[in-house]
């Protein structure tokens, strides 16, 4: 004689169909799910390709007296001269980045030594390698006292940390474009 558990089958046909919608229903639920899961890590890949790596600061080369575009992991000074060096550009609320607008703020770059750090652990990163010396942070004195600012035009070059460095990086605030439009900082376009 064969016994069969009689709670694991049901005594009729309408609870067949409510088991059967239930199962549906879950892998239905399933199914949306693995595509929103698989659709962010696209989409998150996709911002880290197109976003960071393809991200743009303004530079600065101090001899042609040219501003142009580079990209955000470059490192400043950016040639063996030192004259290449990162800008801080300021464009007005509702002009975009028309270059005709655009006023070059002041300029920035690191001490030698400062700059072989940033140049060795963006090497690491390059290489997908791990970096275990310490990057100090903005607010640190060693930054402070290693990242020097200048307006454009002016022969010295100041500590962001001292009185006169956090003057040159306030200054463009109290500017107005032509129509009295408030000053923003400009990213160049990533086209």
């Amino acid at each position: 004689m064969l016994v069969v558990d009689q709670y694991a089958v049901p005594p009729d046909a309408t609870t067949v169909n409510r088991q059967l919608k239930t199962s549906l229903l879950n892998a239905g639920f399933s199914i949306v799910a693995i595509v929103a899961v698989v659709f962010a890590v696209i989409k998150v890949t996709q911002f880290h390709e197109s976003g960071e790596a393809g991200a743009k600061v303004w530079f600065f080369d101090q001899k042609s007296n040219r501003l142009y575009p580079a990209s955000r992991n470059r490192i400043s000074p950016d040639s063996n001269d030192g004259n290449r060096v990162r800008a801080v550009v300021i464009g007005f609320k509702g002009l975009g980045n028309d270059p005709r607008q655009l006023k070059v703020a002041y300029l920035e770059k690191y001490s030698p030594e400062f700059n072989d750090l940033l140049e060795r652990a963006s090497a690491a990163h390059a290489a997908s390698k791990l970096f275990a010396e310490e990057i100090p942070p903005p607010s640190s004195a060693y930054y402070q006292t290693n990242t020097f600012v200048k307006r454009p035009g002016d022969a010295e070059w100041r500590a962001v940390g001292s009185d006169e460095g956090r003057q040159i990086m306030a200054d463009w605030r109290e500017w107005h474009g032509p129509g009295g439009q408030t000053p923003v900082i400009s990213v160049p376009s990533n086209h």
